[in-house]
């Protein structure tokens, strides 16, 4: 294992270990109607939704952020051993990148920068209204499916690279344990809202519901990608 893997797994297993114990000297809370009422006071967050799911039930939607990440991963170990396309004198591409229509390749960006700005709003605003980092980032990579449709899939996966998006998107799951470190030594809470509640209303409302989306978001993006240029890249030999 990598020193950075290494890392994040006794991150992980640290704040599995502080759960346990917060657990099972915690009281159980008998009213689960508390969800509902005085959502205002106790998170800031207008959509009711994105409170629980990103401050009352944060344990489940990490969880499966972890998954999404488990299936990118595996996805890309896989179908990297997969043997090359060879001919009697060389190696060949995977793929074939074919020409477009002008028309396409225009359209194809206008669609991409619609979709990514699209995403970055419904990301911001997941705790004021409809959306949220799952729905941003599945957007978000929409608009990449369809600019690999008129782009060199590989020159595309080059400037991402450049852009430093597959390093961020280790950096967001090593936060994960970190944030749950930090609610554990502050309010003796696993993956408490540390974060100020606000305003209700106001952008920076909500406590950790605008973080938590903006990296979610980024790492469903990514992780979209991922499959996307695996299977992209080995298309016809799967």
């Amino acid at each position: 294992m990598r020193p950075n893997q290494i890392i994040v797994l006794g991150l992980l297993i640290f704040l599995g270990m502080g759960i346990l114990i917060n657990i099972g000297t915690t009281e159980p809370v008998e009213n689960g109607q508390s969800y509902f009422e005085d959502v205002l006071e106790k998170n800031g967050s207008l959509n009711v939704v994105t409170a629980i799911y990103l401050d009352y039930r944060l344990y489940d939607s990490l969880f499966e952020v972890i998954v999404f990440f488990v299936a990118a991963f595996g996805v890309s170990m896989v179908l990297d051993k997969l043997p090359k396309k060879r001919t009697d004198d060389a190696v060949v591409p995977d793929y074939e990148y074919e020409a477009v229509d002008m028309r396409m390749s225009v359209s194809g960006n206008i669609i991409f920068s619609l979709s990514l700005l699209f995403s970055i709003y419904i990301m911001i605003t997941g705790h004021l209204g409809p959306g949220g980092g799952f729905v941003g980032g599945v957007i978000g990579g929409t608009g990449l499916l369809v600019m690999s449709g008129n782009r060199d899939i590989e020159v595309m996966e080059t400037g991402l690279k450049k852009l430093g998006i597959h390093f961020i998107e280790k950096i967001i799951m090593f936060f994960i344990p970190v944030s749950g470190i930090i609610g554990l030594v502050l309010y003796d809470q696993g993956l408490k809202n540390f974060m100020p509640v606000g305003e209700p209303g106001s952008l920076f409302s909500g406590g950790n519901a605008l973080l938590f989306n903006l990296l979610i978001g980024f790492k469903v993006f990514a992780g979209t990608w991922t499959i996307l240029y695996h299977f992209v890249r080995h298309r016809g030999s799967i």
